[in-house]
């Protein structure tokens, strides 16, 4: 067992290449952006169904009519990435698809919101409506999956030896029984995708109750070496603060490493679920627009 003398002694290992490429994943910013987004989208609705009125605009011309075929566009556009990015003569743009798949994807839906009046009208328009919806509320789950397991919108996925590199890279100084079971039990991947859910779920209460206790005993393992070695009781609070640092550190990369095979579950099934979820918009979005210019 690594007593916290060793944390509190040894130098911080300069950050390796691939652990400051982990440091990207899953960063605090995704969630709430993930959040924000369909809760906008919902304030949006809301409010237009509240103060809109036909005398702005009606949704078949002038104003409405552009923004419905404004944000049409832009969801066409969005989905042709899915269907493209395969191709050979495309992977040299694939990065700034990607950004433009994401920026219309987003913004496409609010101007069609916006086109609708608010209200889901006739039974073409209200189920293009709701495919719309689902389709972006899924886009908004996929794009936080995506950046769990991925370094950024540059298409570059994380692999699992990078992720193993960047926690063996990191150095792990700190050695108590509960934390080493721990450690071995969150680096096996989960065998499915309900052990991921329970994974995913359950990380936060479970990592900070064996945080807690680590803290505890390496706290008392921390003075039981003052006694011993006559530290002055300053000496004692700077090796306590350095050493709560880097446990702090070390449960953040962890955190990031622990539920990265998690995540590539929840990816793999997004992917099956979000497609067919695209061609029903597409059907829906096709059949709405014959209706509207033929009737």
């Amino acid at each position: 067992m690594a007593s916290p003398s060793l944390v509190a002694d040894k130098s911080a290992k300069a950050p390796s290449a691939s652990k400051t490429a982990v440091d990207k994943l899953a960063r605090r910013g995704e969630l709430a952006l993930a959040l924000g987004l369909p809760l906008l989208y919902a304030a949006v609705y809301a409010y237009g169904r509240l103060y809109w009125n036909e005398r702005m605009y009606v949704a078949e011309e002038g104003l409405g009519y552009f923004l419905g075929l404004t944000g049409g566009i832009m969801m066409l556009i969005a989905t042709a990435y899915t269907f493209t990015r395969r191709l050979a003569l495309l992977r040299p743009l694939l990065k700034h698809m990607l950004r433009i798949h994401i920026f219309f994807g987003i913004v496409g839906p609010f101007l069609v919101l916006v086109h609708s009046t608010f209200h889901v009208g006739s039974l073409n328009g209200g189920i293009a409506l709701v495919s719309m919806t689902l389709v972006f509320l899924s886009g908004v789950i996929g794009r936080y999956l995506y950046s769990k397991i991925h370094f950024g919108l540059d298409g570059r996925k994380a692999q699992a030896r990078d992720v193993s590199a960047a926690w063996d890279s990191a150095g792990h100084d700190f050695s108590t029984p509960r934390l080493d079971a721990f450690h071995q039990r969150m680096l096996t991947p989960p065998s499915d995708l309900l052990h991921a859910t329970v994974r995913v779920v359950l990380y936060g209460v479970h990592s900070r109750w064996v945080r807690w206790y680590t803290r505890r005993e390496l706290k008392d393992q921390l003075r039981a070496r003052a006694r011993s070695e006559n530290w002055t009781s300053d000496a004692l609070v700077e090796q306590w603060r350095n050493t709560k640092s880097r446990l702090r550190t070390h449960f953040v990369l962890l955190k990031k490493v622990a539920l990265f095979s998690a995540y590539e579950r929840f990816f793999a099934f997004w992917r099956h679920a979000h497609v067919p979820l695209l061609y029903l918009l597409l059907l829906s979005g096709i059949v709405h627009v014959i209706a509207v210019h033929l009737y």
